[in-house]
């Protein structure tokens, strides 16, 4: 188990871009992501591939205590909005939380795209995830096409990419 006081000691050291998850164990191979298990709002296990639903996504990894997070949280809100129509998805990922806390905080902030959390950490390891926010773009068949930082520019084009023709013919982005 996790010792509290370090991770507040990196709580009160994240940087303004960015928020430093802390020291975790080394990256596994992304292609062994599918089993990572992530837990639902509600406390039921999720499987990665059951999230991503088939589709193009967008995962947005998080914390409530990163600023640089809360503040991409409305532009995840208004992105998830409008690729929904084109088949594209965006889901949250809270790392280092317990479900209901992470339930709790996206409720309050009316945030209606799915929200997971990896309180291991281990999907965000599985992916070389060091630093929140960070963005992954998955393709339809479930393979990372993006890795970055916060939500940008780079990490649209590359859901739009993922969406293909879908994109263009529901007028995103």
């Amino acid at each position: 188990m996790r010792a509290r006081l370090p991770f507040l000691v990196t709580l009160a050291l994240a940087s303004s871009i960015g928020c430093s998850a802390g020291s975790r164990a080394p990256a596994r191979d992304p292609g062994s992501v599918d089993g990572v298990p992530l837990v639902s709002a509600d406390g039921r296990p999720v499987a990665l591939r059951d999230a991503l639903a088939h589709r193009p996504t967008l995962v947005s990894f998080w914390a409530p205590w990163c600023e640089p997070c809360v503040r991409e949280l409305p532009a995840l809100e208004r992105l998830s909005r409008a690729v929904a129509p084109c088949g594209g998805g965006v889901v949250g990922v809270a790392v280092g939380e317990k479900p209901h806390a992470t339930a709790a905080f996206a409720r309050a902030r009316g945030l209606d795209y799915p929200q997971l959390t990896d309180e291991p950490f281990a999907l965000a390891d599985a992916l070389g995830q060091r630093r929140i926010p960070a963005t992954v773009v998955f393709d339809a068949a479930g393979r990372v096409v993006f890795t970055g930082d916060a939500l940008d520019a780079r990490a649209e084009a590359a859901l739009a990419r993922a969406l293909g023709d879908a994109a263009t013919r529901c007028n995103w982005p």
